[in-house]
């Protein structure tokens, strides 16, 4: 208790100090530039030097203002500047809601979310966004993920790996009409033990299939396959990062020309019965495509990947 009242104390004072100084605190803002159409996130004390629009992150359950007054029609690519690492929102809800003509996000390793606790519509309708790093998120507090990608119907491949999902009570119409979304990893903190609301969840996400071949279900289409792939037993929409043997397309446990087969065969039916979509992953992109029959081939006559 001395140590924690003596550090309040003396982060009181550097702040006094700083007022009395005449330094400005940071604040965390979004700039809209509309000479490149890119909406930045900054931590910083320049807000007022910025050319474009600036605007206050927004609070509670409202929309964030370049929504309100119709910049998200026009943004087409989003950047996290790196002083936004020193930010701590606690909030990311609507950030990106129907940015329509979003075509990439950059320096979302500068977004920390560890003290986030709502990340419903967060994606929501970003139907042009082709690729999402979402690999380092740290969701420990969130308790909302409704709507979270909904409608993402360019996305191929979800990397969930890092989700710590304990406290999330909303998973409802979390991937809902993603319809090209193959593959979504997860790992050892995905649970959906509180959740209780789930409803449409995987609606309309008719080419999703799990790591050991789950197909797609529609009477499937809430938390109950909303785990790990564990085959005919234990269906789950899910793929466990990471695992099985990379290049082990029909999982018998080794590599080689059966495995190419294989994997043609895949991407010529689209039949999963019996494929690790993770093995198939070659290259690593966490997309299973023509691509990676190269990348498996080359493996086989070099060794090496």
């Amino acid at each position: 208790m001395k140590k924690r009242s003596f550090l309040f104390r003396l982060v009181v004072l550097v702040a006094a100090m700083m007022c009395a100084l005449g330094v400005a605190a940071a604040e965390a803002y979004a700039c809209y530039t509309p000479s490149n159409t890119t909406l930045t996130f900054y931590y910083d004390t320049e807000r007022s030097s910025r050319s474009g629009t600036t605007y206050d992150l927004n609070t509670g359950y409202n929309y964030p203002d370049w929504y309100t007054d119709g910049t998200n029609f026009n943004v087409t690519e989003v950047v996290f500047d790196p002083s936004f690492a020193g930010a701590r929102p606690t909030s990311t809800i609507y950030w990106f809601f129907a940015l329509f003509n979003l075509q990439s996000i950059a320096g979302l390793e500068y977004l920390n979310t560890s003290e986030v606790t709502d990340m419903a519509w967060m994606f929501f309708y970003c139907a042009n966004l082709t690729s999402l790093d979402l690999s380092h998120f740290n969701t420990s507090k969130v308790n909302s993920m409704y709507n979270m990608l909904g409608y993402c119907q360019s996305l191929t491949s979800l990397d969930l790996s890092n989700f710590n999902t304990s406290q999330v009570i909303s998973m409802s119409s979390m991937f809902d009409h993603c319809a090209n979304l193959q593959i979504i990893y997860v790992g050892d903190g995905w649970s959906t033990a509180e959740v209780s609301i789930s409803t449409n969840m995987f609606l309309d996400c008719t080419n999703l299939v799990g790591g050991q071949g789950t197909a797609y279900d529609a009477n499937h289409i809430d938390k109950e396959y909303a785990r790990i792939d564990g085959g005919p037993s234990n269906p789950g929409y899910f793929t466990a990062k990471n695992a099985g043997l990379r290049g082990d397309v029909n999982g018998d446990g080794s590599v080689n020309i059966s495995d190419v087969t294989a994997l043609i065969d895949y991407l010529l039916t689209n039949n999963a019965l019996g494929i690790s979509l993770s093995g198939a992953d070659c290259n690593q992109d966490s997309s299973v495509n023509i691509s990676d029959v190269t990348a498996l081939i080359d493996y086989l006559l070099s060794g090496t990947w």
